[in-house]
Order: structure tokens, then C-alpha cells, then sequence
């Protein structure tokens, strides 16, 4: 990345490396980063399909980060208020799949003057919810129930060892997560050898229905939030919560607020008025208090509890 960092600005440059055998012919550009902070993106628990270049995601290592789109390799650091990018992608397609192609402080301006909502907003401001593609999200998140988040992303990156694809890019390995046809090919007992355990039923089960066109996520994102997650729940293992993370971090529906354990603490003790034993009516609840942008408010409050930033 170090040859693009005396280039602050939005030049290009194109750069031409061989990942394995084939030739990728690699844009170098910057983007302006005002209001985000990508380590704290990358690791407050929301996604599974990012990797860091050096290190654990959710653990110590290196700034570069880096995840496979359309089969392309997308390789990110930041410096300041600048995202200093390798990839074939455009730049809309970057910003997009950071969360850099919205307004965070118009997307705060929405939500009602809220002490905690302030507090976390105070603490992790920078913070922007990802948009992942959609298979390598759902499959992760079907890993989740029960789970804690690095056991979630050694699953997922089982996963990428064994039926995907390892890139190597300037001799760091690099990891493609396997497409529906790849998975397809997997079974029950070796997605259990990996230590998947229950959940490998799951994910045979919804390989097979996306194979079979079930759920098809193109259409689902001109559906209303309710319809899109009810129909996303007709896949095998796909519950409510597991439903609301798909749609907030891979299918841009950033009114969806997903109650996990973490998300559900915070409710009852900050917000017991908006709390539930019935997920859909808390889900209901939330997103009537906090609008169109409740992800974001879920993602921050979520983020804040984890952190100890809230009380729990």
C-alpha cells in the first residue's frame, strides 16, 4: 500500500499483479474518510467476510484489511481521513461496501435526542455498518447462534480454506469465500469435521433451497423490510435475529435492528419500555422509536454494551 500513500487525492493507479495464476490488473486509489473509523468497522462484530492482511480480525494485527468481491480482491488501509485502496472495483463500489456512501451525521440527525444513543455515539463515532455479499453473510450468520464472534469467523474461514480459493497477493495469502456451486459440493459430516457442529444442517439444507431459487436476493431488495424478512426466513436455520443481519449487512435494510443477546441487555435495562419477551414485537418497537436508520442505533448501542460503554 505504500506507494499510494504520497498520493493523497483521488488519482488512480493502475498496477498489475499476478494473484496465483492469473492477472489482475489492481486500481490504486484514495478515498476521503471523513467520519469513519475502519478498524473499529472492521472489528465491532459485524462481519465475517472481512480479513485482516496481517493478524486475527478479532485480534491483534496489522491496519491493512482486506475481502473478495466478485471475485476481486479488495485490500484497504487508512491513514487519517483517507482509505488508501487496492482493488479492480470502482470507487462506488468500494464507498458502498463500507458504508462510506452515507452521511453519518445526517443518518444521527434522524434519531431522537437519546443520553445513550449519545454516549456510544461519543465513544465509537466513525463506526459504519458494512455491506457484505449476501451469500458469504447469510452462511456466516447461520454459523452465529451460540457462538461467539471469533469462533464464528474461524468457521467462516474453515470454510474459505477448504472449498474456496487462496489468492496470493505480494505473498500474503489471501482467502475467497467459496460460491453457492462450491458449498454445493460440500456434505453434512465434512462441514461437521470442521467443526461447524449442528449448524452444518443448516447450511446443506439453505445451499440447497438457493439452489433451487427460494429466496432470490436481487428481488428481495425491492421488497418492504417486513416482506424481505419474512420470505428470508423460509431458509433452513434462518430465525429472526439471524434474518435482521442479513438484511442489514449484506441487503442495505438499515431500519432492520437484529436482537441478540448483547442487543437484548441493552433494551431491557436502557429502554424497558421498548423491551419485549416477543422478539417481533421488540424488533417493532425499535425501529418505531428509532426510524429508518435503526441499524446504525443498533450496531452502536450493540457495540457499546460489548465494550462495557454501557452498562449491562
Amino acid at each position: 500500500m505504500s506507494p499510494l500513500k504520497s498520493e493523497v487525492g483521488l488519482k488512480s493507479i493502475l498496477e498489475v499483479k499476478i494473484i496465483g495464476n492469473l492477472l489482475f490488473f489492481m486500481n490504486q486509489f484514495s478515498i476521503p474518510a471523513e467520519d469513519f473509523d475502519l478498524e473499529l468497522t472492521m472489528t465491532c462484530g459485524q462481519t465475517f467476510c472481512w480479513h485482516r492482511i496481517d493478524g486475527e480480525l478479532y485480534g491483534e494485527g496489522g491496519s491493512r484489511f482486506y475481502t473478495v468481491r466478485k471475485g476481486e480482491p479488495l485490500i484497504v488501509e487508512q491513514e487519517g481521513d483517507t482509505l488508501f485502496v487496492e482493488t479492480e472495483l470502482s470507487r462506488e463500489e468500494v464507498k458502498k461496501a463500507l458504508g462510506l456512501d452515507y452521511n453519518l451525521e445526517e443518518i444521527f440527525s434522524t434519531f431522537p435526542e437519546d443520553r445513550m444513543l449519545d454516549l456510544a455515539k461519543e465513544e465509537l463515532w466513525g463506526l459504519r455498518i458494512v455491506q457484505d455479499e449476501f451469500f458469504p453473510c447469510l452462511i456466516s450468520y447461520l454459523c452465529s447462534p451460540q457462538m461467539r464472534i471469533p469462533r464464528i469467523k474461524a468457521m467462516h474461514n474453515s470454510m474459505a480454506r477448504k472449498y474456496g480459493e487462496t489468492l496470493e497477493v505480494d505473498g500474503n495469502e489471501l482467502f475467497r469465500f467459496p460460491s453457492l456451486e462450491e458449498l454445493s459440493e460440500a456434505t453434512e459430516e465434512e462441514l461437521r469435521e470442521l467443526g461447524i457442529g449442528y449448524r452444518a444442517k443448516y447450511i446443506v439444507e439453505t445451499v440447497e433451497m438457493l439452489q433451487e431459487g427460494v429466496v432470490d436476493p436481487e428481488e428481495m431488495k425491492d421488497l418492504d423490510y417486513e416482506e424481505a424478512w419474512e420470505e428470508l426466513k423460509a431458509l433452513h436455520g434462518v430465525g429472526d435475529k439471524v434474518a435482521d443481519c442479513v438484511l442489514l449487512f449484506s441487503l442495505n435494510f438499515l431500519e432492520a435492528y437484529p436482537i441478540d443477546t448483547w442487543a437484548q441487555k441493552a433494551v431491557k435495562q436502557h429502554y424497558p419500555d421498548l423491551h419485549s419477551e416477543d422478539y417481533q414485537k421488540t424488533s417493532h418497537n425499535l425501529r418505531s422509536y428509532f426510524g429508518d436508520y435503526s441499524g446504525y442505533a443498533q450496531e452502536y448501542l450493540f457495540h457499546a454494551a460489548r465494550q462495557e460503554i454501557l452498562e449491562v
